[in-house]
């Protein structure tokens, strides 16, 4: 693995951001393509009144971008690395109380042997048995590199009880690790810089890089922001972000994957993880699911419904099994929502990260109207969606 030089640093792109160029009209060709055959969701009215929010937790520091709520309350918050706000990266608190380095201090420590430590938390999932998975991209703030890894945490402990550290084999010098779900005993995780799937078998029979390039994980299109506008990187030219955004199913079978452009694809897992599938089956395995605007997150319910925040409109839409699509709230507050969780009981936790307004979106300006905030909407009370 090499290290980044301060031009191309983590900074100076979120994730991989690069200019919007010949290879981005052809990735959107080839996008749309996938998208003929796509089966049109069925559009709902929007909730009217939209779904009532409720203000949890605030920050004046920090912007985070995920977060997942543990069933004692306590809140689990990422801050990334690759914004340029000085932050850091994993927490836990109780709404109203001053958050704390998570699973610990040592974990958070730069003095801390890189394979031992967060260097780069990316993304968070939260299982049902209360297993925690991390994954750490391994890009520090200032560009510099670790190896990548997967961290598996007792969430009822905060013990550490294992890590898997990605094969070299399975990255590209470019590769920047963005987004993770673990469903099968295999973690599925997005490679933004160069876009691919990389699926990890956990029991350490290998890892395997898939799909690169395909169109479903390679952004086609420019970010709009909430005020329309196009986002920047800190060079001032378009930011492109590819495969950044995940969700799995709750029977594990089905992952949902974006670039943070849109649009939704789905894959089943099965597809994934069988190595008698060949590389040119794969290449045409992924089914657009929704023509979708950008994503700042995308969570799914027990019930399979996904929950879509889109950060152009700041609303949240919901996808059903029935592939009903509706507007469930937009607010003002909820500037760029981003990775949002849902509780077993059908509590939505969204951030509203104001990731627009942070370096690495906003052509190297800092302007985050702090503090950021989270917000709780409860779902499970919302009138059934109909069309």
């Amino acid at each position: 693995m090499r290290t980044m030089s301060s031009h191309d640093s983590a900074l100076s792109r979120p994730h991989r951001v690069r200019h919007a160029g010949a290879a981005v009209a052809l990735a959107g060709a080839l996008a749309l393509t996938h998208m003929s055959g796509a089966h049109a969701a069925k559009p709902a009215p929007p909730l009217d009144p939209s779904a009532p929010m409720e203000d949890v937790a605030t920050s004046s520091t920090t912007t985070w971008e995920r977060v997942i709520a543990l069933p004692d309350g306590r809140l689990v918050a990422l801050a990334p690395a690759w914004t340029g706000v000085k932050q850091g990266g994993l927490v836990i608190f109780t709404p109203g109380q001053p958050p704390v380095p998570y699973p610990d201090a040592a974990w958070n420590d730069p003095a801390t042997p890189a394979a031992q430590r967060l260097v780069a938390p990316a993304d968070i999932q939260l299982q049902a048995d209360g297993t925690l998975w991390v994954l750490d991209s391994g890009i520090a703030a200032d560009g510099t590199r670790a190896q990548p890894k997967v961290v598996r945490i007792d969430a009822a402990s905060a013990q550490v009880k294992g890590t898997w550290a990605i094969d070299a084999a399975a990255l590209r010098p470019d590769s920047h690790l963005s987004t993770m779900r673990v469903g099968n005993g295999h973690a599925y995780i997005g490679d933004e810089g160069v876009p691919a799937l990389i699926v990890a078998d956990l029991d350490g029979h290998g890892q395997r890089r898939l799909m690169e390039h395909n169109p479903a994980l390679t952004a086609g299109r420019p970010i709009l922001g909430p005020d329309g506008r196009v986002m920047q990187n800190q060079a001032g030219h378009t930011a492109i972000i590819n495969v950044s955004q995940m969700a799995i199913s709750p029977d594990e079978k089905w992952l949902y994957f974006e670039p943070l452009s849109g649009p939704i694809y789905k894959l089943g897992t099965d597809v994934l993880i069988d190595p008698k599938v060949t590389p040119i089956e794969l290449e045409d395995s992924p089914t657009l699911w929704y023509k979708s605007p950008p994503y700042g997150g995308i969570a799914v319910g027990a019930d399979g419904t996904l929950y879509l925040n889109d950060v152009s409109t700041s609303s949240i839409f919901r996808l059903t099994p029935k592939r009903i699509y509706q507007r469930i709230v937009t607010d003002p507050r909820l500037h760029w929502p981003a990775g949002s969780y849902v509780t077993p009981d059908g509590m939505l936790y969204v951030p509203a990260a104001q990731l627009d307004r942070t370096p690495a979106l906003d052509a190297g300006k800092m302007e985050v109207s702090w503090p950021v905030h989270v917000y709780r909407i409860n779902v499970a009370a919302l009138p059934e969606a109909k069309f």
